[in-house]
């Protein structure tokens, strides 16, 4: 006999870590249930597919007039790009990029990033020059920020962005430029 819905939405919130609503929608529709099962089975963080799935990709599907099981990304290849977003390997606006080019042309998020140079810099030492780089040429903002003013920082934060051409990894900046304001 078959899972019943009721049965697989309890098992999607237990083995998944799914919201309840989550858990509803993705086991409402017995295609849906499969992609998302294949997607989220060796992922590290199977909430992230579900979201994936929930929003852009049934977007995405909506819009072109296509059913989930004539889907243009293999379930492993949601997986396999939900975890360069993850492990912070691109950004989750490059992960939108990325996502539309999957759906369009079918080819892998690996090779997509590779094609279109989007990887995320997460390199600490090349972040710090270019942390150095804004604090040297910025004297203003940095002593507002030293003198209190928090807002200063985003200021800073967006010069390294900037200056990275938008591939340095945000979080990464910021924990850097704190420190090095700090010192």
């Amino acid at each position: 006999m078959p899972e019943l819905p009721k049965a697989k939405r309890a098992r999607f919130v237990e083995q998944y870590q799914v919201s309840p609503y989550d858990a509803a929608v993705l086991a409402n529709d017995l295609e849906s249930a499969r992609y998302f099962e294949s997607a989220a089975k060796g992922a590290k963080k199977p909430k992230n597919i579900a979201n994936w799935i929930l929003n852009d990709l049934q977007n995405a599907l909506g819009a072109a007039g296509k059913g989930i099981d004539e889907c243009p990304i293999p379930p492993e290849a949601l997986d396999e790009f939900v975890n360069l977003i993850d492990s912070g390997r691109i950004s989750g606006k490059q992960g939108k990029e990325v996502f539309a080019e999957m759906f369009a042309t079918g080819k892998s998020s690996a090779s997509i990033v590779k094609e279109k140079g989007v990887e995320q810099l997460s390199d600490v030492s090349a972040i710090e020059k270019l942390c150095d780089e804004v604090i040297a040429a910025n004297p203003k903002p940095v002593t507002d920020f030293r003198a209190g003013n928090v807002a200063s920082l985003n200021f800073l934060k967006g010069q390294v962005i900037k200056l990275s051409k938008g591939k340095a990894n945000p979080q990464i900046v910021g924990e850097i430029l704190e420190r090095k304001l700090r010192e």
